[in-house]
């Protein structure tokens, strides 16, 4: 070969490679172009890093539960009984299970936990966790002494790719005691391969400190449905007790951590001990009450690690460690309810504190009920919009979209190289505060009966008192405000079933107030309602309230 001749193929090869390299520069977005289903939203612009918000599915009906499989498939469910399997390449979605015995009337009832197992390809099982209605219950009753027909059950199934469907129930719990609220439970695995089960107390406070009663606890299971041989209890699933409604559960760094809804105030963060006491229903939050410090001298209480009063509701909860989104690596990723937003709560070293939290999307979908975040870092979100609480409370919600409800949403990495194809979209930053709640809890004994009123109990009887018709009674000359007694023990102990109220039924759930007000406050706000409220003449004293809260254990 000739001088001139290498020079010329020494030539040729710069100017290919020259070539492939603008070609690629020029180019480069396709590497990165997303699909059409994508539905680019929001920025999220960080301290290094751009996140692309983009809305993937839509016309959900009550979603709870969304995960990543072991398939690379996106799966949610749906209260009213389905299983759902997205491709996240495509877009498609497949139901893939109705169940139709759920009952999902109510607070908290329906289809709800999900998990897969770790190792999905050799074992295709998906664990669920839903309610349903059992008509030959005769041995459970509520509050009132009626028989409580909702019960829950915790199935495996097996996920049978060649049909694309779920087949095969295996159940592992047939007959958990259930309610219309606070069944509100999640599933996770934790890194030893066991399955983790929280589930709320059911509406009924003393099912959370038994230890023979499965609700109210986090339960620990092995992943063919026996005892671990390890639990804190030989021969009881029991790993952790004292919950009241628990809605967000997730292992991460050889630890458990589960998000809690308090009743009108101390929302938790909870890090999960095993045979660990949370206080429910005698502690709410700390030990920092007189009431809370007698127990809390005869049992030790584990305290959460994080809480919030005024009450954001939260919801799902996962953990963030991926490199795709340095900024969000050590934190926990919690969605809220109430609150309409995703929180951001980073860890400590040691994974026991959380040191710092972020605030995202306030206000901008709405209502968020669960999370998950895929191995290459992707986020996804599904709202709650469609549920009941929006009916109920539509006064506090301003700013949750009309149309569309409820929706997948998908939150990624903006490449450089793709910018310019989302400049015109509205950029978000962390935003500075929480919402402003309406209805916030106070403690302390210089609370008047109407302030007492008005952050604990407004929101479901009204300003007037009238109550919400088909959901709270109106407290206007009832039976049960003229009666002192039933009065007072149903504002510290709450109430579940049916009553009928002035010639109309009603079967909701009342929380009670025991451990969130003093006798003081109880006073002052039993007072308001039969002085003020109605024209009742003997007011209640303290002493009254006393005699009855210590005649009862919760």
């Amino acid at each position: 070969m000739n001088l001139a001749h290498f020079w010329h193929r020494r030539l040729n090869n710069i100017v290919v490679l020259c070539l492939l390299f603008l070609y690629a520069s020029c180019n480069n977005s396709e590497l990165y172009r997303r699909p059409s289903f994508e539905k680019p939203q929001f920025i999220i612009e960080l301290a290094e890093t751009k996140l692309l918000v983009s809305e993937l599915e839509r016309d959900l009906v009550q979603p709870w539960e969304v995960t990543w499989g072991g398939d690379d498939y996106l799966w949610f469910t749906e209260k009213k009984g389905n299983v759902l399997r997205m491709d996240p390449n495509s877009g498609s979605v497949k139901k893939v299970l109705n169940i139709k015995e759920v009952y999902s009337e109510g607070y908290t009832p329906g289809l709800l936990g999900l998990v897969l197992h770790p190792d999905f390809t050799s074992n295709p099982y998906v664990y669920l966790h839903y309610t349903y209605v059992d008509s030959t219950s005769t041995d459970v009753f509520d509050d009132r002494g009626k028989p409580n027909y909702v019960k829950s059950r915790l199935v495996r199934y097996t996920y049978s790719n060649e049909n694309d469907t779920l087949i095969e129930p295996e159940s592992i719990f047939h007959e958990i005691p259930g309610s219309r609220g606070h069944n509100g439970s999640r599933l996770t695995i934790s890194d030893d391969h066991k399955l983790l089960f929280s589930i709320g107390d059911v509406a009924n406070s003393r099912n959370a400190q038994s230890e023979t009663s499965l609700p109210g606890k986090v339960l620990r299971i092995n992943l063919d449905g026996s005892v671990p041989k390890d639990n804190p209890i030989p021969d009881n699933y029991f790993y952790s007790m004292g919950h009241r409604n628990p809605q967000g559960l997730v292992s991460a760094n050889g630890k458990i951590y589960s998000s809690e809804h308090g009743p009108d105030n101390d929302d938790e963060i909870n890090l999960i001990q095993p045979g660990g006491n949370y206080g429910w229903p005698f502690v709410e939050g700390c030990c920092d009450k007189d009431n809370e410090m007698t127990f809390c001298d005869t049992v030790t209480v584990t305290e959460p690690i994080y809480k919030w009063t005024p009450t954001i509701a939260p919801a799902g909860l996962d953990y963030y460690n991926n490199p795709a989104i340095p900024e969000w690596k050590n934190n926990l990723m919690l969605t809220t309810l109430k609150g309409r937003s995703l929180w951001l709560l980073e860890l400590d070293k040691s994974g026991e504190r959380i040191i710092n939290e972020r605030i995202y999307l306030q206000k901008q979908f709405g209502r968020f009920r669960d999370l998950c975040v895929s191995p290459k870092g992707d986020v996804y979100l599904i709202t709650s919009n469609s549920d009941w609480h929006i009916g109920r409370y539509g006064w506090m919600y301003e700013n949750v979209p009309e149309n569309g409800n409820d929706r997948v949403l998908k939150i990624s990495v903006i490449h450089e190289s793709e910018e310019e194809n989302f400049k015109d979209l509205k950029v978000l930053t962390e935003d500075s505060k929480p919402i402003e709640m309406f209805v916030q809890a106070k403690s302390g004994n210089d609370a008047n009966g109407m302030f007492v009123y008005n952050n604990n109990c407004v929101s479901c009887h009204m300003k007037q008192g009238q109550g919400i018709p088909d959901f709270a009674p109106p407290l206007i000359g009832t039976k049960t405000v003229a009666d002192k007694t039933k009065l007072i023990e149903t504002v510290l102990f709450g109430m579940s079933g049916e009553i009928e109220v002035k010639g109309k039924k009603y079967n909701e759930i009342m929380p009670g107030f025991a451990v969130g007000l003093s006798n003081n406050e109880l006073k002052d706000l039993l007072n308001f309602i039969r002085l003020t409220a109605n024209d009742y003449t003997d007011s209640i004293s303290v002493k009254e309230i006393e005699v009855i809260r210590n005649s009862r254990t919760l």
